[in-house]
């Protein structure tokens, strides 16, 4: 069993596992498990959170203390 059907057998047993999976299935290839991509995007995921987080800890101008 390939992962392809190994992945559509583990979303039709398991149905919490769905969205799990599906998110997961890009990274699956014929070969096994796409280490490298799969850290790029959780890298540049959270490289976009800290810069949101960084924004928003920015001081108003003109704010008042409260």
């Amino acid at each position: 069993m390939d992962f392809k059907n190994w992945t559509e057998q583990i979303k039709t047993d398991e149905p919490d596992l769905k969205e799990f999976i599906e998110k997961l299935q890009p990274y699956l290839t014929d070969t096994g498990f796409n280490g490298q991509e799969f850290e790029r995007k959780i890298s540049l995921g959270l490289q976009k959170k800290e810069a949101e987080i960084n924004e928003l800890l920015k001081p108003e101008v003109n704010a008042e203390n409260q």
